[in-house]
């Protein structure tokens, strides 16, 4: 039977740029149905497993948590020898671990509905014999430890964390594999299936594949890929279903130029991106564009990637800004002030007093 990898589905996701009220809705609306149509691409006494961030935020809304509910109870009624796993992303965990997150509460739910057949991993463990699974866990330290343990019988393992970036180890609640460390995994025989990055890539000759997420949520979800995809194992080896391709009907993904954004109105649900140039004089023609475009047409996201040329004399405007936040005004305020209220004011800061102040204070007392 095959394992089918799910990754970064963010249902429930929220958007503040690029959105209404009323498109975001709808935005989330087509995250549940791909969510339902992707489990719909196994057979019954398949394994769908999530590699991380099911949800966009630890505690989505209650109506979000309930859909989720739904649409995998009703898969598991549905495929009754399917299997569904989660694996805990930094998206579905909150920054504070005495918060249960919401997909710990469904997963406790659904444990209990379908005791033999659902699983929560909120702590490696091997998903088969030659599958092993590392979630996302608290900190960098944690996640090398755990690279230590893979058993010997692996031939994948399973990520979420970013690959071959220095500085996303050293974020709060993001992780990431060294190349070094995936060079190690690779002699040993082991693939590993990354999820986090929303980028598709495949690197060292496929020892590294970064699956990207199954659809987008967001613009940027769109760039660089025209196609977005899953992965299946089977029989020992790794494939993939194209699961998304920007010429969808629904979702689709387009670059419009912004003085033609009034052809675009009437255009399903889907993912806009405004570009094109315009001069100083027509920024607010492009903001009024962009605006219209959002309120009027059914697409779920639009973005503004319009470059406005600066108009003469804006350079010097850019200049004199830098110089404003180069100025310490605190400083400015000090020296306004007499010995003693300067005293006052930087003890109120918690600053400490100079040696010289010290020793005026002294020889006055």
């Amino acid at each position: 039977m095959r394992t089918i990898i799910l990754n970064d589905l963010h249902l429930g996701v929220t958007r503040s740029g690029g959105t209404t009220l009323a498109s975001m809705l709808e935005l989330r609306e087509y995250g549940h149905a791909m969510h339902r149509e992707l489990l719909g691409l196994a057979d019954d006494g398949d394994t769908v497993i999530v590699n991380g961030d099911l949800s966009d935020v630890y505690d989505i809304p209650l109506g979000q948590a309930i859909e989720i509910y739904v649409v995998v109870g009703d898969f598991l009624r549905e495929h009754p020898n399917s299997t569904v796993v989660w694996a805990v992303g930094n998206h579905d965990l909150s920054k504070d671990s005495s918060k249960l997150g919401t997909v710990a509460f469904l997963g406790a739910l659904l444990q209990q509905a379908f005791p033999d057949r659902f699983t929560l991993m909120d702590h490696s463990g091997a998903l088969t014999r030659e599958i092993y699974v590392i979630p996302h866990v608290a900190n960098q330290d944690m996640f090398d430890m755990e690279l230590t343990r893979i058993p010997a019988t692996t031939k994948f393992v399973l990520l979420h964390s970013s690959f071959d970036n220095e500085f996303a180890g050293q974020m709060d609640h993001s992780l990431n594999l060294s190349r070094k460390q995936a060079k190690a995994l690779r002699d040993s025989g082991i693939t590993m299936i990354f999820g986090h990055e929303h980028q598709q890539r495949d690197l060292m000759g496929g020892a590294v594949t970064i699956v990207g997420n199954q659809f987008p949520t967001s613009v940027s979800d769109c760039l660089n890929n025209d196609t977005k995809r899953c992965a299946v194992i089977e029989d020992g080896k790794l494939s993939f279903i194209q699961t998304w391709s920007r010429d969808d009907k629904v979702g689709y993904f387009k670059e419009v130029d912004w003085r033609d954004v009034a052809t675009f109105i009437h255009e399903p649900s889907g993912f806009i991106r405004v570009c094109g140039t315009a001069t100083g004089e027509e920024a607010a023609d492009v903001v009024k564009a962009v605006s219209t475009l959002r309120q009027k047409s059914a697409a779920f996201v639009v973005t503004n990637a319009v470059q406005v040329a600066v108009s003469a004399g804006l350079e010097d405007i850019a200049t004199s800004v830098e110089d404003v936040r180069s100025v310490n005004v605190i400083e400015l305020l000090l020296e306004t002030l007499n010995p003693d209220q300067q005293r006052a004011v930087k003890e109120l800061l918690g600053r400490d007093v100079e040696p010289e102040e010290q020793q005026e204070e002294l020889e006055t007392t």
